[in-house]
């Protein structure tokens, strides 16, 4: 790595030092819960809690993360997450940690719709079987899916803590996903 890279990197890190280490479980709307544990810069951990795509969860998955700090802003409090899973599905994250919430915005490939069984699980020992189905189809159309939800938990780790999404939601105390602070 370059000089050059590693001061990038750096400023990247410092813009996104009110998210990094940042765990959370947020409710939508329609009452569909998931977790989000920003691991580091370019990667995140997540988890479904509640709603029809319940048992999907990932613990390395690269994502795209900026601070959305804007002119009078405080760069810290405003962030965008996006990535791609390996289903084809693309996610961005907005979120706002000092307000609480959270604004996502998906993409599901039909075949997802059709049939998700190999996505409810965990993606990383998964991806033969999710990578097959995907590329079966059909991928088109897209279905967007646009969500308001509430922070309704949130706590700050250190940053690639793999204990924090470590299980399949099926493996969690009862109570877990209607925690909060």
């Amino acid at each position: 790595m370059s000089a050059g890279t590693d001061a990038a990197n750096s400023d990247c890190t410092g813009l996104l030092a009110g998210l990094l280490g940042k765990h959370m479980i947020y409710a939508y709307e329609n009452g569909w819960k998931y977790e989000l544990y920003v691991r580091n810069a370019d990667t995140v951990a997540t988890r479904c809690l509640l709603g029809p795509m319940f048992g999907r969860w990932t613990t390395n998955q690269t994502a795209k993360i900026v601070s959305l700090g804007g002119a009078g802003a405080d760069p810290d409090e405003q962030y965008k997450l996006a990535w791609v899973e390996p289903t084809g599905s693309t996610m961005v994250a907005i979120v706002w940690p000092g307000e609480r919430r959270v604004h996502t915005t998906a993409t599901f490939p039909q075949w997802m719709l059709d049939y998700p069984e190999s996505t409810l699980t965990h993606y990383e020992d998964n991806l033969h079987a999710i990578r097959a189905d995907r590329d079966r189809g059909p991928t088109y159309p897209l279905t967007l899916v646009s969500s308001n939800g509430r922070i309704t938990y949130l706590e700050s780790r250190d940053p690639d803590d793999d204990t924090v999404i470590d299980c399949p939601p099926s493996k969690l105390p009862v109570g877990y996903a209607d925690r909060m602070n």
